[in-house]
This record gives structure tokens, C-alpha cells and sequence, in this order.
């Protein structure tokens, strides 16, 4: 859900980066929703995603003398009653809480810091408190909107082989800076290390003893298993002929999607 955007200039050698929500600001709310919720009321805490703002609501209202006035004009609070001081205890241990009063500046602070809107915090002063994290202005223009010229950007929340494939078919071509490391990573963690070999062998039509030849691996069926087919399946590579799997003149091609994929993955 958390992402990255890259942006060149073409007068300037620093590029602008920055978060559609700033992970640290997510987790000091997320946290402090976990410290300061009744348990006595069944209501779980509800964290709702949308593409322009995030929102975290509990319940009920924060302990007196907290209430809504101060959560909107306040941004330091300190509150001397708290309603889980022993749920608060593990949250330090895992390092997620501090306990010092610095939820609020941290969660202000990371936000300014990102270029981002300054956070909403609302409460009825009984039943809710909520949350909102808005998205980065810039976060959500299309490309040609950001693209003044040549600019390259890439959206790091490809965190899945649905992301990436969902990206790859935006056929959003040329070479995008920084994505590289990341979405080789993440074939590595989901699929396997050697998939820009496979892609890079299957330029062209490639028998599967030749192909494997060229990768350097026996040509048997658990390396087919294992390399071939979940490109395959991935739609990275593509049969020659699709209904006879077991055609002795079976051959192998990267595809439009494994074009762009070898193209972000092998940019330097």
C-alpha cells in the first residue's frame, strides 16, 4: 500500500522522492490506535484505504482532559491517564512507541518532511477518534502530468508479482531509474534469481535444450518447474505451441510483458 515515487528534472541533478503515505507516520497512528482503544467494546479498529488518504478509526474518544479541540489545535499532548499501560510496555519493547508524548510531532513531522498534508484528527469526544493520513499531492498525477521532460519515475509499491505485472502492463516503456535493484529483489524473494537469464536467452525463438544450455542447467523436469514455467505462467514467456506441451519442436519466446520487465531489470 506504501510507495515510492522518483522524479528527474532535466535543469537539476537532484531528483524528488517521496511517499504516497510516510511509512513512519502509518505506524506511530497505527500504534498509538492499538495503546489507546477500549478493549471493553468489541469494536475493532478500522483502517480504510483509498487511492487519496488513509484513515484509522477506534474507539471511543481519548481519556479526559484529550478532546477534540486540543487534537485539532494542538500538536504536542501529553495526557496523564492512559486506558493500556501494559499494552503500552510491549509497544516500547518493539520499539513502536516512545511513551514520551511524541506520537503526535512525530506523526506531524513525518508528514511536513514527505511534502505531504498535514494530518486530520477528529473526535465526537465519546464514541471515536479518527485519523486521516492524506496522499501526496504529486502522488497521484498520471505520468505526462509529472513528465515535464524525460522525466522517469517509478512507483516503488510493486511489493508483489500482481504489482509488477499490473505495472508491466501499463506498457509504460524506457528506462525508469531505481527500479532495477528493487524488482530483481523482488523476482528473487518470489520467483527465482535467474529470471533476466531466461529472458535475456529467449530473445528469440529457443528450444528448451538449447535454452537451458544457455542458462547452464541440466534440461530436466524439476529445473523446468522450478525456472521455466512460472515465467510461463507469468506470462513473461510464451510457447510456440501452447495446446502440445510435449511437442518435440516446442520452443520458447519472451514476450511484450517480459520485454518491458527485462527492460526495468536490467536498466543500470
Amino acid at each position: 500500500m506504501l510507495g515510492e515515487r522518483i522524479v528527474k528534472f532535466p535543469d537539476r541533478a537532484e531528483a524528488a522522492r517521496f511517499y504516497n503515505f510516510p511509512y513512519r507516520a502509518l505506524e506511530e497512528v497505527l500504534s498509538n490506535a492499538v495503546y489507546h482503544k477500549s478493549y471493553e467494546l468489541g469494536a475493532p479498529i478500522e483502517v480504510q484505504v483509498f487511492p487519496d488518504k488513509i484513515t484509522v478509526l477506534s474507539y471511543p474518544a481519548p481519556m479526559p482532559p484529550v478532546d477534540g479541540n486540543m487534537l485539532k489545535n494542538q500538536r504536542l499532548i501529553l495526557s496523564r491517564e492512559y486506558r493500556n499501560r501494559r499494552i503500552g510496555d510491549f509497544l516500547k519493547e518493539l520499539h513502536l512507541t516512545e511513551g514520551r508524548g511524541s506520537g503526535f510531532p512525530i506523526i506531524y513531522r513525518e508528514m511536513k518532511n514527505n511534502g505531504s498534508p498535514a494530518p486530520v484528527f477528529e473526535t465526537d469526544d465519546k464514541t471515536y477518534t479518527m485519523v486521516t493520513l492524506k496522499v501526496h499531492p504529486e502522488y497521484l498525477k498520471s505520468l505526462d502530468e509529472i513528465d515535464g521532460a524525460g522525466t522517469s519515475v517509478i512507483m516503488f509499491s510493486i511489493n508483489s508479482l500482481d504489482g509488477l505485472n499490473d505495472f508491466l502492463k501499463k506498457k509504460l516503456d524506457g528506462a525508469v531509474d531505481g527500479a532495477s535493484a528493487h524488482i530483481q529483489n523482488l523476482l528473487g524473494a518470489t520467483v527465482h534469481s535467474k529470471v533476466m537469464e531466461f529472458l535475456e536467452a529467449t530473445l528469440n525463438w529457443t528450444y528448451r535444450k538449447e535454452l537451458f544450455e544457455k542458462i547452464g542447467f541440466s534440461n530436466n523436469t524439476q529445473n523446468r518447474a522450478k525456472y521455466l514455467d512460472p515465467l510461463i505462467e507469468n506470462d513473461w514467456i510464451v510457447k510456440e505451441f501452447p495446446d502440445k506441451s510435449t511437442s518435440p519442436n516446442q520452443r520458447y519466446k519472451i514476450t511484450e510483458s517480459g520485454l518491458r520487465l527485462l527492460n526495468l531489470i536490467s536498466t543500470k
